[in-house]
Protein backbone atom coordinates (compact mmCIF):
# COMPACT_ATOMS: atom_id res chain seq x y z
CA UNK A 1 0.00 0.00 0.00
CA UNK A 2 1.38 3.40 -0.91
CA UNK A 3 1.68 5.59 2.17
CA UNK A 4 1.19 9.08 0.79
CA UNK A 5 -0.26 12.03 2.59
CA UNK A 6 -3.56 12.97 0.93
CA UNK A 7 -3.55 16.54 2.26
CA UNK A 8 -0.62 17.90 0.25
CA UNK A 9 -2.43 21.01 -0.97
CA UNK A 10 -3.73 21.84 2.51
CA UNK A 11 -0.35 21.25 4.17
CA UNK A 12 2.44 22.38 1.83
CA UNK A 13 6.07 22.34 2.91
CA UNK A 14 6.91 25.43 4.98
CA UNK A 15 10.44 25.30 6.43
CA UNK A 16 9.63 27.93 9.05
CA UNK A 17 6.97 25.64 10.57
CA UNK A 18 9.29 22.65 10.90
CA UNK A 19 10.24 21.91 14.52
CA UNK A 20 13.29 20.40 16.13
CA UNK A 21 12.76 16.65 16.38
CA UNK A 22 10.45 16.44 13.36
CA UNK A 23 11.07 13.48 11.06
CA UNK A 24 11.73 13.79 7.34
CA UNK A 25 10.23 11.13 5.05
CA UNK A 26 11.80 10.95 1.60
CA UNK A 27 10.84 9.47 -1.77
CA UNK A 28 13.92 9.49 -4.00
CA UNK A 29 13.56 9.46 -7.76
CA UNK A 30 16.03 7.98 -10.25
CA UNK A 31 17.78 5.79 -7.67
CA UNK A 32 17.93 2.00 -8.03
CA UNK A 33 18.69 1.37 -4.33
CA UNK A 34 15.80 3.62 -3.29
CA UNK A 35 13.51 1.78 -5.70
CA UNK A 36 14.59 -1.55 -4.20
CA UNK A 37 13.85 -0.34 -0.67
CA UNK A 38 10.37 0.80 -1.71
CA UNK A 39 9.78 -2.46 -3.58
CA UNK A 40 10.76 -4.69 -0.68
CA UNK A 41 8.97 -2.66 2.01
CA UNK A 42 5.91 -1.97 -0.18
CA UNK A 43 6.01 1.73 0.58
CA UNK A 44 6.14 5.07 -1.22
CA UNK A 45 8.99 6.12 1.10
CA UNK A 46 12.60 4.92 1.05
CA UNK A 47 14.50 7.22 3.44
CA UNK A 48 14.13 9.23 6.65
CA UNK A 49 16.06 11.93 8.47
CA UNK A 50 15.77 13.96 11.68
CA UNK A 51 15.50 17.75 11.94
CA UNK A 52 17.97 19.06 14.52
CA UNK A 53 17.79 22.86 14.08
CA UNK A 54 16.11 25.03 16.72
CA UNK A 55 12.49 25.88 15.96
CA UNK A 56 13.27 29.46 14.91
CA UNK A 57 16.58 28.71 13.23
CA UNK A 58 17.14 28.72 9.48
CA UNK A 59 18.16 27.07 7.28
CA UNK A 60 16.88 23.80 8.71
CA UNK A 61 19.41 20.99 9.10
CA UNK A 62 18.76 17.26 8.92
CA UNK A 63 20.80 14.41 10.42
CA UNK A 64 20.74 11.31 8.20
CA UNK A 65 22.31 7.88 8.02
CA UNK A 66 23.65 7.63 4.46
CA UNK A 67 26.22 5.52 2.67
CA UNK A 68 29.06 7.75 3.89
CA UNK A 69 27.88 7.51 7.51
CA UNK A 70 25.78 9.73 9.77
CA UNK A 71 25.90 13.25 8.38
CA UNK A 72 24.16 16.61 8.60
CA UNK A 73 22.74 18.32 5.51
CA UNK A 74 20.78 21.52 4.89
CA UNK A 75 17.17 20.58 4.14
CA UNK A 76 16.60 23.80 2.20
CA UNK A 77 19.33 23.05 -0.33
CA UNK A 78 18.89 19.33 -0.83
CA UNK A 79 15.23 18.42 -0.42
CA UNK A 80 13.43 21.65 -1.32
CA UNK A 81 14.62 24.82 -3.02
CA UNK A 82 14.00 27.80 -0.73
CA UNK A 83 14.69 31.42 -1.64
CA UNK A 84 14.92 33.74 1.37
CA UNK A 85 15.16 37.50 1.70
CA UNK A 86 17.82 39.41 3.63
CA UNK A 87 16.17 38.78 7.01
CA UNK A 88 15.37 35.16 6.32
CA UNK A 89 11.81 35.65 5.11
CA UNK A 90 10.79 32.88 2.73
CA UNK A 91 10.18 34.37 -0.70
CA UNK A 92 9.79 31.22 -2.76
CA UNK A 93 9.66 27.47 -2.23
CA UNK A 94 10.05 24.96 -5.05
CA UNK A 95 10.13 21.16 -4.85
CA UNK A 96 13.28 19.29 -5.74
CA UNK A 97 13.31 17.42 -9.05
CA UNK A 98 14.80 14.37 -7.34
CA UNK A 99 12.91 14.19 -4.03
CA UNK A 100 9.39 14.25 -2.65
CA UNK A 101 9.12 14.73 1.09
CA UNK A 102 6.77 14.71 4.06
CA UNK A 103 7.27 16.01 7.58
CA UNK A 104 6.23 13.72 10.45
CA UNK A 105 5.70 14.98 13.99
CA UNK A 106 5.39 13.03 17.23
CA UNK A 107 2.78 14.83 19.31
CA UNK A 108 2.98 15.72 23.01
CA UNK A 109 6.77 15.77 23.24
CA UNK A 110 8.26 18.53 25.37
CA UNK A 111 10.86 20.82 23.85
CA UNK A 112 13.47 19.25 26.13
CA UNK A 113 12.64 15.79 24.77
CA UNK A 114 12.84 17.03 21.18
CA UNK A 115 16.16 18.66 22.00
CA UNK A 116 17.57 15.48 23.56
CA UNK A 117 16.42 13.37 20.59
CA UNK A 118 18.13 15.69 18.10
CA UNK A 119 21.25 15.91 20.30
CA UNK A 120 21.42 12.11 20.42
CA UNK A 121 21.47 11.91 16.63
CA UNK A 122 24.01 14.74 16.47
CA UNK A 123 26.21 12.88 18.96
CA UNK A 124 26.20 9.78 16.76
CA UNK A 125 27.20 11.93 13.79
CA UNK A 126 30.14 13.35 15.77
CA UNK A 127 31.19 9.81 16.66
CA UNK A 128 31.35 9.08 12.91
CA UNK A 129 29.18 5.99 13.15
CA UNK A 130 28.89 4.06 9.92
CA UNK A 131 26.00 3.00 7.73
CA UNK A 132 24.75 -0.54 8.37
CA UNK A 133 24.89 -2.09 4.89
CA UNK A 134 24.59 -5.59 6.33
CA UNK A 135 21.28 -4.80 8.01
CA UNK A 136 20.01 -3.15 4.82
CA UNK A 137 20.82 -6.20 2.67
CA UNK A 138 19.67 -8.86 5.14
CA UNK A 139 16.58 -6.80 5.93
CA UNK A 140 15.51 -6.70 2.29
CA UNK A 141 16.00 -10.46 2.03
CA UNK A 142 13.89 -11.02 5.16
CA UNK A 143 11.18 -8.80 3.67
CA UNK A 144 11.30 -10.80 0.47
CA UNK A 145 10.94 -14.07 2.38
CA UNK A 146 8.36 -12.56 4.79
CA UNK A 147 10.64 -13.66 7.65
CA UNK A 148 11.15 -10.17 8.99
CA UNK A 149 10.58 -11.28 12.58
CA UNK A 150 13.74 -13.40 12.32
CA UNK A 151 16.40 -10.76 12.89
CA UNK A 152 19.53 -12.45 14.28
CA UNK A 153 21.01 -10.67 17.30
CA UNK A 154 24.38 -10.40 15.56
CA UNK A 155 22.76 -8.06 13.03
CA UNK A 156 22.07 -5.41 15.68
CA UNK A 157 25.44 -3.65 15.44
CA UNK A 158 25.35 -0.78 17.94
CA UNK A 159 27.96 1.30 16.15
CA UNK A 160 26.12 1.31 12.79
CA UNK A 161 22.69 2.43 11.64
CA UNK A 162 20.38 2.43 8.67
CA UNK A 163 18.41 5.67 8.32
CA UNK A 164 15.18 4.60 10.01
CA UNK A 165 16.99 2.65 12.75
CA UNK A 166 18.78 5.89 13.68
CA UNK A 167 15.46 7.71 14.09
CA UNK A 168 13.69 4.89 15.94
CA UNK A 169 16.59 4.36 18.36
CA UNK A 170 16.82 8.05 19.27
CA UNK A 171 13.07 8.37 19.91
CA UNK A 172 12.94 5.11 21.86
CA UNK A 173 15.93 5.86 24.10
CA UNK A 174 14.83 9.40 24.97
CA UNK A 175 11.02 9.29 24.96
CA UNK A 176 10.05 5.61 24.81
CA UNK A 177 8.40 6.15 21.41
CA UNK A 178 8.10 3.09 19.16
CA UNK A 179 7.50 2.87 15.44
CA UNK A 180 5.81 -0.49 15.10
CA UNK A 181 6.46 -3.85 16.68
CA UNK A 182 10.02 -4.18 15.37
CA UNK A 183 11.45 -1.15 17.22
CA UNK A 184 12.96 -3.31 19.97
CA UNK A 185 14.87 -5.41 17.44
CA UNK A 186 16.37 -2.31 15.82
CA UNK A 187 15.02 -3.12 12.38
CA UNK A 188 12.63 -0.29 11.56
CA UNK A 189 11.99 0.87 7.99
CA UNK A 190 10.77 4.17 6.50
CA UNK A 191 7.55 2.27 5.77
CA UNK A 192 7.07 1.63 9.50
CA UNK A 193 7.45 5.31 10.35
CA UNK A 194 5.04 6.32 7.56
CA UNK A 195 2.55 3.69 8.68
CA UNK A 196 2.64 4.92 12.28
CA UNK A 197 2.02 8.47 11.03
CA UNK A 198 -1.18 7.24 9.43
CA UNK A 199 -2.43 4.86 12.12
CA UNK A 200 -1.08 6.18 15.45
CA UNK A 201 -3.02 9.16 16.79
CA UNK A 202 0.11 10.40 18.56
CA UNK A 203 2.11 10.65 15.33
CA UNK A 204 1.07 12.68 12.27
CA UNK A 205 2.16 13.96 8.88
CA UNK A 206 2.04 17.74 9.18
CA UNK A 207 3.38 18.73 5.74
CA UNK A 208 3.98 17.05 2.41
CA UNK A 209 4.68 17.75 -1.26
CA UNK A 210 4.24 14.10 -2.27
Amino acid sequence: MNQINNTTEQNPIDPDKIKRGDILLVHTKRSFISWLIRKFTKSYWNHVGLFVSKDNQWPKWVIEALGEGIVGRPFELKYVKVLRGDRGKVLEINPSKKFRVAIVRVKDLTYEQRKQISNKAYQWALEERRYDYLLLIIGMVLHLLTFRILKPSWLNIKTRFICSELIATAFNEIAGITFGKYTASGYVTPADIAREAQTNEKIEIVMSNA
